[in-house]
């Protein structure tokens, strides 16, 4: 049996000469005990500390629009930074692993803060079949995965449908964006949201208007209370 874990341990060994893992901000190696993202990034990352706050810039981008129990990202969002690197490389680079890691810093935060202290379900903005087979993920799902594994939850990935294919958000202005969203979603179980308490996160929170036609559906179920979570905030 010895033998066997000090085999293991040398092939592990190899392989990280070889094969060496580097941060996914900064490119820089990662020493032993780092996990995806180094120590430095992960102190120095521009974390917004929204959970706190609860009049802050997500909270009111909803404003007005529907019933939300509280808004929050983790992170500022600047062209340019190392946090948009993470988001690139989270849906293009294939690094599921990128959200499952900032999934399980966010849970860790706000978790000790209301109203995200208890949550009963959580459910990522989901992908159309037509784009999630071609990124083969849903960096959203990922984001979801690592903060149920903090919160003891499972992720309802169907908790939410997307019916409809729509154009990337990217290029188009607040009003574009919300009339691309209009009618594009669903709850597949609503019977299953009665008086409960829900978590929606998604990627990258810019206008809002996704997350806001998403809440609009809970909204009209008995009894449920519904707050959202982004990776990243663009101002």
């Amino acid at each position: 049996m010895k033998a066997f874990y000090f085999i293991r341990q040398v092939l592990n060994d190899t392989i990280s000469i070889l094969y060496p893992s580097l941060c996914a901000a900064c490119d820089e190696l990662l020493l032993q005990g780092e996990d995806v993202i180094c120590t430095s990034c992960m102190v120095n990352l521009p974390r917004t500390g929204f959970h706190a706050i609860a009049e802050n810039p997500v909270a009111k981008q909803f404003w007005g629009k529907v019933q939300l129990e509280g808004a929050t990202a983790l992170f500022h969002f600047h062209k340019g930074e190392k946090v948009q690197t993470l988001m690139h490389r989270l849906k293009y680079n294939n690094r599921p692993e990128i959200g499952n890691k900032l999934g399980a810093v966010c849970a860790r935060e706000i978790i000790k803060s209301n109203p995200y202290a208890t949550v009963d379900f959580i459910i990522p903005i989901p992908l159309h079949k037509k784009k999630q087979k071609i990124r083969g993920y849903n960096q959203a799902y990922c984001f979801a995965k690592g903060m149920a594994d903090i919160y003891g939850k499972v992720v309802l990935k169907d908790g939410l449908q997307r019916v409809k294919f729509t154009d990337t958000q990217t290029r188009k202005n607040r009003f574009d964006r919300h009339k691309n969203v209009k009618t594009v979603f669903r709850v597949s179980k609503p019977h299953l949201f009665i008086g409960k308490r829900v978590l929606i996160v998604d990627d990258v929170l810019t206008t809002g208007s996704t997350l806001a036609s998403c809440i609009q559906l809970f909204n009209k179920i008995e009894g449920a209370k519904v707050m959202v979570a982004a990776i990243a905030y663009a101002e």
